[in-house]
């Protein structure tokens, strides 16, 4: 089959003529060899009832023949299918090339008539859609888009063709905002404005290339039967129309750049404006396209929104329900939009009655908040929206997204992906097919969020997707987040031995429930790169809300209730350190319940201790010694001893923080009298400590300091850095109490660095405010005062009670 000749419009007319006479003087040559004889002119004539001179005019290119007579005498020619189809267009481009040149509108068809005796007026399009009225915020956007405009105004055929992608997910606004900002600039493109509905991911098939060029000719003044069959001569047509003109164009809702490609003008002055859920890297790559990214409204905006839809005088009578509304909508334009309908055409309080179904609704599988934002419109009702764009994805990405439905965190890194997709590796592929399509938004190098009704679409899939899928994936989850953090546990902690990353946390704890799911089409997922303190702290931080999402996912799954108590022990040292007060008293609430839903009474014990530790931190003393007495009971019915003298240190803890040092000090000594019977280093060092401390705050500062080198010295052989900073305070506290304060100060110089290292934001505080006091018995006021004026600082970035005593003393020195 012979290749499509690359024909231009602008190629001079009696140049495309002659070629055109060629390839019919080519296919006369062809039709006599297959006839045997010479082709009777005369006789052609009459079966295209027109005269001899006419033919041999069409034939020898001083004239072209109209469409309907050429396609007779390619016929009688015996020249049929894609060749008959290279010829006409060969013929279009001519007929086009002499209008141009003559600057008229001829009639198509008749290639003999004259053109008309005047000139016609250019034909000026005003093809944009009415603006949608209640456009809210996108400030930053629509000042990019301004500068653009200005930019192709001031340097018409200087610059090259601008094209502009507006590109974000489902119901953001896209068409939207560039429907808004077309009108408000049209008067900068006096020669017309075009539109076209891709409908590039719509149910049916998108609107292909051809179709819209036909429409955009028609719009420029081409008459029907002018517009070239073939894509390509089509797409230069346009481009030669453009050309010296400026027009801007709008195409919406494209799925691809190969859809859009053909539309753009290829000259300076005009604007092309694309809209598309999906990524199109190939336009910003190819044709220097300036990208604009839609992310939902900001908070102020959404509800500006919601006022303009409802109203301002219903907002405020219902604030807190708009308020509420604007987060259960995600911020998501359309879903505010059709919330907003809904409570239009109610009665008053309606928007209260939507918040509370739509709060009710966010953790249902069958009835979902999809279905409270449905509508009966496909391009209102937001899980079709949904559905056009996750009907496109390649199956592994698909796959993929309808997981992500079963990740109950705000974000998600890609190691975690991997864990979800069960591959040895982060899913690049998948990924980059998601934040193409706009169904998941990437937050920053390897880390991942989408929205809460893409969340609650993606949850519903997963919840009809192949049997046991779900499930599966949540234990693949949930054993690579445990693993994780036993990992970055393990670097701020190094002295501790190591515990498994699966199977049974503790002697104790049951089998795994990991252990015994079907894994038989998994491979082992790979863990973040977690190589020292600080890449644990930074991880733990990072992943801390997601922790307690997936703890408390646990927690109410039967059968995976162990991962709750196994993740907040694995969390506790990074919670205290860091002075996460509330968040450790959320953690250790979860893993209590998760234990005791699961009859597991080791880890209920341990669950209940810890959360006594948090609740004390916490100024809940009364609580806090509920608790612990709670604990310290289960474990003496239990047998268990080690269990007993670790509540017992937390009580010494929560009865020094109250001021009650006698009734701490026995618990003090029983704890250490248990160390000594195991000869455990470890507990002998941390019975040493319990103490030293409780007999240094009875005024007591030579035997607790007898006590505490004891403990130093022993955290120093087990190298437990934890230990020896906590215990390096206390020595300087009896130095101090003893009339040293030289020697107090290094020993808080060493316990300040220790605390540093080690990340105790906590301790760190107590250390500059010991080390201040120090200072100042020296005679050091400045110094006292600076130290001090840090521990506030640290203090209140901690939102810690204990800066209000550290603002007093500073308060106190400040003459």
């Amino acid at each position: 089959m012979d290749a499509t000749p690359a024909v231009g419009v602008a190629d001079d007319a009696g140049a495309l003529r002659e070629r055109l006479a060629a390839e019919l003087t080519a296919a006369v040559v062809r039709a006599e060899k297959r006839l045997g004889r010479a082709v009777d002119r005369a006789e052609l004539a009459r079966r295209l009832n027109v005269s001899p001179s006419s033919l041999y005019a069409y034939l020898n290119g001083t004239t072209l023949a109209g469409t309907a007579v050429f396609d007779e005498l390619l016929a009688a020619l015996g020249v049929t299918g894609a060749q008959a189809g290279r010829l006409a267009t060969l013929r279009d481009a001519a007929e086009t090339a002499r209008r141009l040149r003559h600057g008229r509108r001829g009639t198509a068809g008749r290639a003999g008539d004259e053109p008309p005796a005047g000139p016609a007026p250019a034909a000026v399009p005003r093809q944009l859609p009415a603006a949608y009225p209640q456009f809210v915020g996108r400030e930053a956007e629509l000042r990019r888009l301004d500068a653009l405009s200005a930019a192709v105004a001031d340097a018409a055929g200087t610059r090259p063709v601008t094209v502009t992608v507006i590109e974000g997910t489902a119901g953001v606004g896209k068409t939207t905002l560039a429907l808004h900002w077309a009108h408000r600039v049209k008067d900068r493109f006096p020669d017309g404005q075009l539109h076209v509905n891709l409908r590039g991911f719509d149910s049916g098939a998108p609107v292909e290339a051809g179709e819209a060029l036909y429409g955009f000719l028609l719009a420029l003044g081409v008459a029907p039967g002018a517009v070239p069959a073939h894509e390509r001569v089509a797409a230069a047509l346009l481009r030669t129309l453009l050309t010296g003109r400026r027009v801007l164009l709008v195409l919406d809702n494209a799925r691809s750049a190969e859809q859009v490609r053909p539309l753009l003008p290829g000259t300076p002055g005009c604007l092309a404006i694309v809209t598309s859920r999906n990524r199109l890297d190939g336009l910003v790559v190819r044709e220097g396209a300036l990208r604009i990214t839609l992310d939902v409204l900001p908070r102020y905006a959404a509800r500006s929104l919601l006022e303009r839809l409802v109203g301002a005088a219903r907002l405020a009578r219902e604030p807190r329900a708009a308020d509420e509304l604007v987060d259960l909508c995600a911020r998501l334009p359309l879903a505010l939009a059709v919330a907003a309908a809904r409570v239009a055409a109610a009665p008053t309080g309606s928007m209260n009655f939507l918040v509370t179904e739509l709060r009710q609704a966010q953790g249902e599988a069958e009835q979902g908040q999809l279905d409270v934002l449905g509508q009966a419109d496909a391009d209102l009702d937001l899980r079709s929206v949904f559905h056009g764009s996750y009907a496109l994805l390649p199956p592994p990405a698909a796959r993929l997204f309808r997981l992500l439905g079963c990740h109950p965190g705000p974000e998600i890194d890609d190691f975690a992906c991997a864990a979800l997709a069960g591959t040895a590796g982060p899913p690049r592929a998948q990924l980059d097919a998601l934040t193409a399509a706009h169904l998941l938004r990437q937050q920053g190098p390897g880390r991942y969020a989408l929205h809460d009704l893409l969340r609650a679409y993606a949850r519903e899939l997963a919840g009809g997707g192949p049997p046991g899928e779900a499930r599966a994936a949540v234990q693949r989850l949930l054993r690579h987040y445990l693993a994780a953090a036993r990992l970055a546990d393990r670097h701020l902690e190094p002295w501790h031995p190591a515990a498994p990353d699966a199977g049974p946390g503790d002697p104790a704890d049951p089998a795994d429930p990991a252990d015994t799911a079907d894994t038989a089409d998994t491979a082992p997922a790979a863990l973040p790169p977690i190589d020292g303190h600080a890449a644990a702290t930074a991880w733990f931080d990072a992943e801390l809300t997601t922790l307690q999402a997936v703890m408390a996912q646990a927690a109410a799954t039967g059968g995976l209730e162990p991962y709750a108590w196994r993740l907040a022990r694995a969390c506790a040292l990074h919670l205290r350190r860091s002075g996460r007060r509330f968040q450790r008293g959320l953690v250790h609430g979860l893993a209590r319940e998760a234990a005791g839903r699961a009859g597991d009474r080791a880890a209920w014990c341990t669950a209940t201790r810890q959360l006594g530790d948090a609740v004390s931190r916490l100024d809940r003393p009364a609580e806090a010694r509920e608790l612990l007495h709670e604990a310290l009971r289960a474990c003496r019915e239990r047998g268990d001893d080690e269990g007993v003298r670790e509540v017992r240190l937390s009580l010494v803890r929560m009865y020094a923080s109250t001021g009650h040092h006698e009734r701490a000090l026995p618990h003090a000594r029983l704890a250490l009298a248990r160390a000594a019977r195991t000869g455990d280093p470890l507990a002998l060092a941390d019975g040493l400590t319990a103490v030293s401390q409780t007999e240094e705050s009875l005024g007591r500062p030579a035997e607790a300091l007898e006590h505490a080198r004891r403990a130093l010295e022993l955290y120093e052989r087990l190298r437990h850095l934890d230990g020896q900073a906590g215990i390096l305070l206390g020595i300087g506290r009896c130095e101090q109490a003893l009339g040293r304060p030289a020697e107090a100060v290094a020993v808080y110089d060493r316990s300040l660095a220790l605390d540093r290292s080690l990340g105790d934001h906590y301790r760190e505080a107590h250390a500059l405010d010991h080390l201040a006091g120090a200072h100042a018995a020296l005679g050091h006021h400045e110094e006292s005062r600076a130290l001090r004026a840090r521990a506030l600082t640290v203090l209140e970035a901690l939102r810690h009670p204990d800066a209000a005593a550290v603002r007093a003393k500073l308060a106190a020195t400040a003459g």
